[in-house]
C-alpha cells in the first residue's frame, strides 16, 4: 500500500492539468473499481491493504479480487509519471529542460522503430538544440547516437562523419563529468552520515575540492562546475569559514551574469539560501538582513525553501536586536498557507523561535505561545548525534522560569543541566560555547539569583565565551540568540526578581 500511496501523492500533485488522466482521477457517477480504490487512498481512508480490502470488497488483504485491483491501479500509475510536470518552483530549475528533451528523444526511438527516419531526426535535433544550450551531456551523447544510427540507415556520409566527431568530443566530456560525480558523490556520502564521519573526511573534502576546482577549469562543463560549487560550500561550512562562502556565492552570481555559468541551469535560489546564511553565521547583519529581502524576489512563497531563507532572514533580525522585523517576519511564516507543508522539526523550530521573541520582547508570555511539555515529549528526536535544538530548550525553559519569577522551580532544573555538561559536552570541543553558557547558568544558581554576585563569578567564564568562536556548521547546536547576549539579559531580568534561597550549601 505504501507504494501505492506514493504514486497516488505524485500523480496527484503533479500530473499536468491538460493531460487526459483514462479514468484513474476521473469523478464519474459510476467510477470504476480502480478509481474507487484510488479516491479512497487520496482522501485517507485506506492507510493498508487490509483497509482498502474491507472498503472495497469486505475481506481481508488475502482476497485475490483485491490483489488483482491493486496491481492494475499500480500499473496505471505508473504510466501517469510519463506525465508529470515539474514546471514550477519547487524543483531544479534545470529539470523541466531535462524533461523535454527525454520526451523528444522518446519520440525519435519510437519513429525510428517504424522507419520514419525524417521525422525521428527532427526530434533528436529539438532536443539537441535544448540539451546543448542546457548543457546536458548525458542527453546530448544520446541523441548524437541515435543520429549516428539514421544517418547511417539514410546513407548521408557527410552528416555521419560529423555526428561521430561530435559524439568523440562529448564522451571526452561525459568522462571528466563522471570522475567529478563520483568524487562528489562519495564525499557527500561521507560528509552527510554523521559528525564522526565529517571530522574523519573533512581533510580529503578539500582534496577533493581542488580536485573538482581542477576539472572544472579543464572542461568548463556546467555539470563539474556544480559539484565543485557544492562541494566547495559545504567544506567552508564545516570549517565555519562563512566569510569563504560569501565569496563563493558572490562569485558565483556574476560568473552566471556575465554567462561563465549557465543560467538555465544554475538554481539561484539555493545560492540565495546559503549567502544569506553565510551573512548570519558571519554577523554581517546589516549587509545580510538587505541581502535576505532582496533574495525573496527568487523563492516562492509555496515552496520548503522559503520557510528556510525566512529561518535566516528571521534569526539575523533576532541577533541584530530589531525585534520589531523580527516579529514582522514571523508573522509572514504564520500567515503563509503553505505552513503545512514543512517538516515537522521545522514547525517545531519556529515554535521555539518565537518563543525565545517573546522572551526578549517586553510584556509577552512564553507560555502563551509554547508548550513546554510537549516539546521535551520530542526530545529524543533532538538529541540524535549530539545535535539539535536540545540546549536551546534547556536554555529557554529556564529564563521562562526566571521571568515568572518561579526560581524554585528553575532550581529542579539544575541536575539536568550538569547531567547534559557530563554526558555530552565535556569531551567534544566542538561544543564549549555550550558547555561555557550552562556553566554561567549553575553560576547564576549557586549566587541565590544575585546578579552581582552572578556577574562576578561569571565574569572568567562569560569572557572565556566572548572569546570562543562558533564551530563549523557541522559540529554546531543552533543560538536562536547569541549567548553572550542572553547572558546579559538574564543578568538584568535578575535584577527585579532577586530572592535570598537557602541551598544548603
Amino acid at each position: 500500500m505504501e507504494e501505492i500511496k506514493k504514486l497516488v501523492r505524485i500523480i496527484t500533485t503533479r500530473v499536468k492539468k491538460n493531460v487526459s488522466l483514462i479514468d484513474v482521477i476521473s469523478h464519474d457517477e459510476n467510477p470504476s473499481k480502480e478509481q474507487q480504490l484510488f479516491n479512497g487512498i487520496q482522501k485517507g481512508l485506506y492507510n493498508t491493504d487490509d483497509e482498502a480490502s474491507l472498503g472495497m470488497y469486505e475481506s481481508d488483504s488475502t482476497d485475490q479480487r483485491f490483489r488483482m485491483l491493486k496491481s492494475r491501479l499500480r500499473y496505471k500509475l505508473y504510466n501517469l509519471l510519463y506525465f508529470v510536470d515539474f514546471n514550477d518552483s519547487k524543483v531544479n530549475i534545470g529539470f523541466p529542460y531535462e524533461q523535454e528533451c527525454h520526451s523528444y528523444i522518446f519520440r525519435a526511438k519510437i519513429l525510428f522503430k517504424e522507419g520514419e527516419y525524417e521525422l525521428a531526426e527532427k526530434h533528436i535535433n529539438k532536443a539537441l538544440a535544448i540539451s546543448r544550450e542546457a548543457e546536458f551531456t548525458e542527453l546530448t551523447l544520446s541523441g548524437l547516437r541515435i543520429l549516428r544510427t539514421i544517418y547511417s540507415q539514410m546513407c548521408r556520409p557527410n552528416h555521419l562523419r560529423k555526428t561521430i566527431g561530435r559524439i568523440k568530443k562529448y564522451e571526452e566530456l561525459l568522462k571528466i563529468e563522471e570522475e567529478a560525480e563520483s568524487i562528489f558523490c562519495m564525499k557527500k556520502m561521507q560528509l552527510q552520515k554523521s559528525v564522526h564521519s565529517r571530522k574523519t573526511h573533512l581533510d580529503s573534502t578539500l582534496k577533493s575540492v581542488q580536485q573538482l576546482q581542477n576539472l572544472w577549469e579543464k572542461s568548463k562543463s556546467y555539470n563539474v562546475f556544480e559539484r565543485y560549487y557544492r562541494l566547495k560550500i559545504r567544506s567552508n561550512e564545516l570549517l565555519g569559514e562563512f566569510e569563504g562562502i560569501l565569496e563563493i556565492t558572490g562569485e558565483a552570481e556574476r560568473m552566471v551574469k556575465s554567462g561563465t555559468v549557465n543560467p538555465l541551469r544554475f538554481d539561484m535560489r539555493y545560492n540565495v539560501f546559503i549567502k544569506t546564511y553565510a551573512y548570519l553565521r558571519a554577523k554581517d547583519y546589516k549587509n545580510g538582513m538587505i541581502y535576505a529581502k532582496s533574495g525573496l524576489e527568487h523563492i516562492g512563497r509555496s515552496s520548503r525553501n522559503w520557510f528556510a531563507h525566512m529561518e535566516n532572514y528571521y534569526l539575523m533580525a533576532l541577533h541584530s536586536g530589531n525585534y520589531e522585523l523580527a516579529e514582522d517576519l514571523i508573522g509572514q511564516v504564520q500567515r503563509n498557507p503553505h505552513m503545512e507543508k514543512i517538516s515537522q522539526m521545522a514547525k517545531e523550530r519556529w515554535e521555539l523561535y518565537k518563543a525565545y521573541l517573546y522572551f526578549l520582547m517586553p510584556n509577552r508570555d512564553v507560555e502563551d505561545v509554547l508548550d513546554f511539555s510537549k516539546i521535551y515529549q520530542k526530545l529524543p528526536f533532538y538529541t540524535q548525534d549530539k545535535q539539535g535544538l536540545m540546549v536551546a530548550i534547556m536554555i529557554l525553559e529556564f529564563i521562562d522560569l526566571m521571568k515568572k519569577d518561579k526560581l524554585d522551580i528553575a532550581l529542579t532544573k539544575l541536575p539536568n543541566t550538569e547531567k547534559y555538561i557530563y554526558r555530552y559536552l565535556n569531551e567534544n570541543p566542538e561544543s564549549q560555547r555550550e558547555k561555557l553558557f550552562l556553566k554561567l547558568i549553575t553560576i547564576m544558581v549557586e549566587s541565590s539569583f544575585n546578579p552581582t554576585i552572578a556577574a562576578k563569578k561569571g565574569e572568567k567564564y562569560f569572557n572565556r565565551l566572548k572569546g570562543t568562536p562558533e564551530p563549523g556548521d557541522a559540529f554546531a547546536e543552533i543560538e536562536i540568540v547569541p549567548y553572550e547576549q542572553l547572558w546579559e539579559m538574564m543578568l538584568q531580568n535578575m535584577e527585579h526578581s532577586f530572592v535570598k534561597l537557602d541551598f544548603g550549601r
